[in-house]
């Protein structure tokens, strides 16, 4: 075990353009901790995701935590369905998100915000009507649920929350199958009792439904083959739980941990530190989501709240209760690519990252994306490296 422990904590989509007083969120959020390791530690710039790669989680984590980038844009379904347990049987799995419709335009890719019952609701409704030998339809986490399709082959397709605004007539994927499932699962849903009930309460309804993430399921390097350290991972996601599945980190499970604004901050905190300490964990990566959900929503106080949360809540314990352990350790801290508000979706640019050593007292600076936007760019494949102070082969 060694003595020095590695941390990456990763606020999802809370890089941004800006949006109030001519700053970004992260630059207009309140967020003491942030300053207080920022003016002592390495700040520079990356893009984790690769070039050609739709702009996205699975390419951005999968480069940041080594993978091959041959594994960065395929089966992204087939990962999160191994996070939920989903036993694939010779299946291809496609993500089916629940979202939501004004006619045929794409308003929210979340189907308005559902919650597990609702969303399970659903999916009975569907695999009772349309479900057979070749179709089966299976809860995930909320609005992300799954399609497992026998003998057929699986287009990619894209997420949902790159086509608001859409009509999502113009972009249904060239595989008649799926363009008749489409139409069949809108009217379920729009007759069903849940959306009837939602629409009376003035929430969207989830009415529709979009399949998108097929591809063969890829090949994941393990990771303390790969570096030698011990590893573990946490988060609210069932991508992030694949992943970690998938490379051998340990699961850190924490009650609540749902994605969203109102996750389990706290929680992720205390199972970093006691991995890092009383588990022996050397590495730990943390992941919140819900900086990502409120870009898509293109709320800037949800924004803001997420990232001065992000802050307050998980750094400030997590950072205090290493420093009063007298824990040595280095921090990454960064986005994994923008969300900006203003477009809800993803982009490929540079996000900010902030490298802190407990043991060390660098230049310093803003961590944020104006103070570093003329900052040399560090290649997205280099940055575990970095963290492990590592020297790459040539």
């Amino acid at each position: 075990m060694s003595n020095l422990k590695y941390i990456i904590a990763l606020a999802d989509g809370c890089a941004d353009l800006p949006a109030i007083c001519g700053m970004t969120p992260l630059g207009y959020a309140n967020t003491p901790c942030l300053a207080r390791l920022s003016a002592r530690a390495v700040i520079g710039r990356t893009c984790l995701i690769p070039p050609g790669c739709i702009p996205g989680s699975q390419s951005a984590l999968l480069t940041l935590l080594g993978a091959p980038r041959s594994a960065c844009s395929s089966g992204r379904a087939a990962i999160e369905a191994m996070a939920c347990g989903i036993d694939l049987d010779g299946c291809t799995a496609l993500r089916c998100n629940f979202v939501s419709l004004d006619g045929d335009r794409l308003v929210a890719h979340d189907g308005g915000g559902l919650t597990d019952e609702e969303a399970e609701q659903f999916i009975d409704a569907l695999e009772d009507a349309l479900g057979d030998d070749t179709h089966r339809f299976v809860p995930g986490s909320g609005y992300r649920a799954f399609l497992l399709r026998r003998g057929l082959e699986h287009p990619g397709g894209c997420s949902p929350d790159g086509l608001l605004g859409c009509d999502l007539r113009t972009c249904q994927p060239e595989d008649n199958d799926l363009e008749h499932l489409y139409h069949a699962a809108r009217e379920v849903l729009d007759a069903h009792p849940v959306n009837l009930e939602r629409k009376a309460q003035g929430k969207l309804p989830a009415n529709a439904v979009w399949f998108w993430g097929g591809g063969p399921t890829p090949v994941l390097p393990d990771f303390t083959t790969c570096t030698g350290l011990r590893g573990a991972a946490t988060g609210g996601v069932p991508l992030v739980r694949g992943i970690a599945r998938g490379m051998g980190l340990e699961w850190l499970n924490v009650p609540r941990a749902d994605g969203t604004l109102h996750t389990n901050w706290e929680g992720k905190a205390f199972a970093a530190f006691d991995a890092l300490t009383r588990q022996g964990m050397d590495f730990v990566f943390v992941h919140t989501e819900a900086p990502d959900e409120a870009g898509h929503a293109g709320s800037l106080p949800e924004k803001v709240a997420s990232i001065e949360y992000f802050d307050r809540r998980l750094l400030t314990p997590l950072t205090g209760w290493l420093d009063e352990s007298a824990v040595d350790y280095r921090l990454l801290v960064l986005p994994d690519h923008p969300t900006p508000i203003s477009l809800r979706t993803h982009t490929a640019d540079p996000v900010p990252f902030l490298l802190y050593d407990s043991r060390t007292s660098a230049a310093g600076g803003i961590f944020d994306e104006m103070h570093t936007s003329n900052l040399p760019l560090t290649p997205g494949e280099e940055m575990l490296d970095v963290l492990l102070e590592r020297k790459r082969n040539p």
